[in-house]
């Protein structure tokens, strides 16, 4: 699948990567993409976005165009809802952008969301900040490991965990 130097997050939202599990999941764990992108009715740059979001998270690796689940995405996919936040949370504690937010937050009530947008660009050059901060905070509060205050642009340690 293609690697993402421009911006530090795969284009693929929770729904579409959970989603893609799903339906791996429901054809005993693995496919052909070239299936997946037919069945699903999805083009091949929504497809491998959803699909290397999974990979970047070990839900799902790609060999010789099959892609599997990992023993991490039969997990999500067999759990509940909670189970699904605690194997994400713990998965994306140690994948960057994540792991800088998770960092920056330890000790503090809140970060700026300035703040940690920055200290991330430092190290990955982000070209759409609006597509990054919908992707970035989509993932990162689904899987409890922030919350986020719209109305004064800041992140904070989520106070009730699953």
């Amino acid at each position: 699948m293609a690697k993402h130097k421009i911006m530090p997050l795969p284009d693929a939202s929770v729904g579409r990567v959970l989603g893609l599990v799903e339906v791996l999941y429901s054809y005993g764990g693995s496919a052909k993409v070239s299936f997946l992108s037919e069945e699903l009715k999805m083009d091949m740059d929504e497809l491998g976005s959803a699909i290397d979001m999974g990979e970047l998270f070990g839900l799902m690796k790609v060999k010789d165009g099959m892609t599997m689940l990992t023993i991490y995405g039969e997990a999500v996919s067999l759990g509940t809802v909670d189970d699904k936040k605690r194997i994400l949370r713990k998965r994306i504690s140690e994948i960057e952008p994540f792991r800088t937010a998770v960092g920056m937050l330890k000790g503090t009530e809140y970060v700026r969301e300035g703040e940690v947008i920055t200290k991330i660009s430092e190290r990955y050059p982000i070209a759409d900040r609006e597509k990054f901060h919908k992707l970035f905070v989509g993932w990162g509060t689904y899987a409890g490991v922030f919350e986020y205050n719209s109305r004064e642009s800041t992140f904070s340690v989520p106070q009730k965990r699953v």
